[in-house]
C-alpha cells in the first residue's frame, strides 16, 4: 500500500502546501532585500543553493536561494529542486525533526524554520549517544511512511537539535509518492527509501565504530551508480597516468 497524504494541511500557499501562518508577514524578496543575512552555507557546488540566516520580525529564519547562481542554475535547476522540496515539505507537515516551511519567497528561494544546533559534518566521533541514531531511524521512517524519501541522506543533512533531537534538512533531491504516482516514481521511492535506511546505518557506523552492527551493500540504482563511479575514476586516473607528469 502506498503512503497516504496527511489530513488537514490548509490553508494553502499557492504551491499547493501548507504555509506557516505564525512567521507573521509573508516572506518576500522585497523584505529581505534591506536584511542583513549571515551565511550558514555556501553549497556543496554551484548547482546547490546558497543557505542564509535572516532575522525577520524578531526570529530566526533560514533562507535558500538560487538567485546568486549562474543561469541555468537559478532558471531552471534551482527552481526545480526548491520545487521537490517544496512538495516534500506539504507533505512533512508536523512531522518532528523536520523544520516548518515557512514560505515560497520567489521561484529563486524559500524560507524555513531554523533549528538551532550543529549539523553532523562539524560533530567528532563520540559525542554522539546511540539513542540519537535510533531517534534519527525512526525519524526517516516516518518520512517514508509520510510518503517523502530523501535520496542523498549524509552528513549536513541532518542536525543536532534542542535536547538532542535530530532534525533532517534539504529536500531538494527528495521524491514524494503517493497514490497517483506511476510506476517509476514509486521504483525511485523504493530505491531512495533503501539508500536512506543505508545512510542512516553509515552514520551511526562512522560515529559510534566500536557498536555492533553493519552497514548494508549499495542497492539498485544506487549500486549500479556507484560502480559507473569508480568506473569513470579508473579511466580518469588511466589517462592522467598515460599523460605522465608535466
Amino acid at each position: 500500500m502506498l503512503p497516504q497524504p496527511p489530513r488537514g494541511t490548509s490553508p494553502m500557499t499557492g504551491h499547493g502546501i501548507t504555509e506557516d501562518r505564525s512567521a507573521g508577514t509573508r516572506v518576500t524578496r522585497a523584505r529581505l532585500a534591506g536584511l542583513r543575512r549571515r551565511r550558514l552555507h555556501a553549497g556543496r557546488n554551484v548547482t546547490k543553493a546558497i543557505v542564509d540566516l535572516v532575522e525577520l520580525d524578531g526570529r530566526d529564519i533560514v533562507i535558500k536561494d538560487v538567485a546568486a547562481r549562474p543561469w541555468p542554475v537559478r532558471v531552471w535547476l534551482g527552481p526545480w529542486q526548491l520545487d521537490r522540496e517544496v512538495r516534500a515539505y506539504g507533505r512533512l507537515v508536523g512531522v518532528p525533526g523536520v523544520p516548518r516551511f515557512l514560505g515560497r519567497v520567489d521561484r529563486q528561494a524559500i524560507a524555513v524554520e531554523f533549528v538551532p544546533g550543529g549539523d553532523l559534518a562539524s560533530a567528532r566521533r563520540g559525542t554522539l549517544p546511540a539513542v540519537f541514531f535510533d531517534l534519527l531511524d525512526g525519524l526517516v521512517g516516518r518520512l517514508h511512511e509520510r510518503g517523502v524519501a530523501h535520496g542523498d541522506l549524509h552528513r549536513h543533512d541532518v542536525i543536532s537539535g534542542p535536547a538532542g533531537q535530530p532534525y533532517v534538512v534539504d529536500f531538494s533531491t527528495a521524491v514524494v509518492t503517493g497514490p497517483a504516482c506511476g510506476p517509476l516514481t514509486r521504483l525511485l521511492f523504493r530505491h531512495m527509501r533503501d539508500a536512506d535506511r543505508r545512510s542512516v546505518a553509515k552514520l551511526r557506523h562512522r560515529f559510534l565504530p566500536d557498536l555492533p552492527g553493519t552497514v548494508p551493500e549499495r542497492r539498485g540504482l544506487y549500486r549500479l551508480g556507484s560502480a559507473l563511479k569508480r568506473a569513470l575514476g579508473r579511466t580518469r586516473r588511466g589517462r592522467a597516468g598515460r599523460r605522465g607528469p608535466s
